[in-house]
């Protein structure tokens, strides 16, 4: 038997949820996110920290931390009670490649990286390029995606094949540090399938985003570190096209133009800040309602300086307008149709891009 309110009250909700790689975000007395267990088009998923519990308005899901636990990991109660009360990392579990949980690990997500942390990060960064380079089916994704192999090398894309610790030990690289920042949980290696999207500084990756490569959740799955503005260390110049997803910033990327992801829609007072030393800045969004309230609210911040750029009729974003034939030449259009300024962006377009020369 489980003492069931000792376990809750052990496991904070939000705790357990953003552990899980969900973003929340406060919304008056609650949290907010996007559910992962449906395609949720808009943050249906409300927490409620007082009450101990969640509902998703859009599946209907709700309950306490094991249930949710439960249903990420599918497992029973009974499971996922045990999994909560392990002594050691409390939301670590021996667990299936099929199952959904990301260890929370013991380092406070706001402290800078250490030097063994910063490490273990780039040399995993490097082992799973490798992987990439060599795995048919990583390629054969990102080629679906509009990805091209000289983007994924500029990037440095990963796919996330086993070994991780052993070859973070050959390296002599620390696994405790790899456990704090969420690349294992326990003998599990979270990254696993995924293809792997680093932000560079310096070209040193400095942190790590991984896109599910089948139907699994959560669709992206971040480290527990506090989350950059995807490219931001690369952009060049005193303009920038600001997206929202990963695969959006490489199709800007690949286009040869200096860009940025805000990985998701939140606009926080340092994303405004960062921002502010761009003369011009195109705010290239997902066309649901999320994605044009963000570029509304950036764009005011922003004083004049952003320009919001309506994709033509039909298209989700971006990478979906990259995957189309002319996609380039329909996004120049986009970009002119967008702006009342003579300036543009593409003034060298045909040129060798700020990325790909640094």
């Amino acid at each position: 038997m489980y003492d069931i309110p000792s376990i809750r009250q052990a496991n904070p909700i939000e705790d357990v949820i953003t552990g899980a790689g969900i973003e929340l975000r406060m919304a008056g007395r609650h949290l907010v996110g996007v559910c992962p267990f449906h395609a949720d088009g808009r943050p249906s998923l409300v927490v409620y920290p007082q009450n101990e519990s969640y509902f998703c308005f859009g599946c209907g899901g709700g309950g306490d931390v094991i249930d949710f636990l439960a249903r990420l990991n599918g497992v029973g109660f009974r499971e996922a009670a045990a999994m909560l009360s392990a002594p050691s990392m409390p939301y670590e579990a021996a667990r299936s490649p099929s199952c959904n949980l990301l260890a929370i690990a013991s380092r406070k997500e706001h402290e800078p990286l250490t030097d063994s942390e910063r490490a273990v990060i780039e040399g995993t960064t490097a082992f799973y390029h490798d992987a990439l380079c060599r795995s048919r089916e990583a390629l054969r994704y990102l080629k679906g995606r509009g990805i091209d192999r000289d983007t994924a090398r500029t990037c440095r894309l990963g796919f996330g094949r086993p070994d991780l610790a052993e070859h973070l030990k050959r390296r002599r690289l620390s696994l405790a540090a790899a456990q704090r920042v969420g690349l294992l949980a326990g003998d599990f290696e979270t990254m696993l399938d995924r293809i792997v999207v680093p932000d560079l500084r310096d070209d040193k990756a400095t942190w790590l985003t991984g896109r599910a490569l089948r139907q699994s959740t959560p669709r992206y799955l971040n480290l527990r570190l506090p989350k950059p503005l995807l490219g931001l260390g690369l952009a060049r110049g005193d303009e920038v096209v600001v997206t929202e997803g990963p695969f959006d910033w490489l199709t800007a990327v690949q286009w040869g133009l200096p860009a940025i992801a805000l990985l998701g829609t939140h606009v926080s007072r340092q994303t405004a800040q960062a921002l502010a030393r761009f003369r011009r800045v195109y705010l290239v969004l997902d066309s649901d309602e999320a994605g044009q309230h963000a570029a509304s609210q950036i764009a005011a911040a922003l004083d004049g300086r952003g320009v919001i750029v309506d994709l033509r009729p039909g298209v989700h974003d971006l990478n979906d307008l990259g995957r189309l034939r002319n996609g380039q030449k329909a996004f120049r259009r986009c970009l002119e149709l967008s702006t009342i300024s003579k300036e543009r962006i593409w003034d060298t377009f045909d040129a060798a891009s700020a990325l790909r020369a640094a």
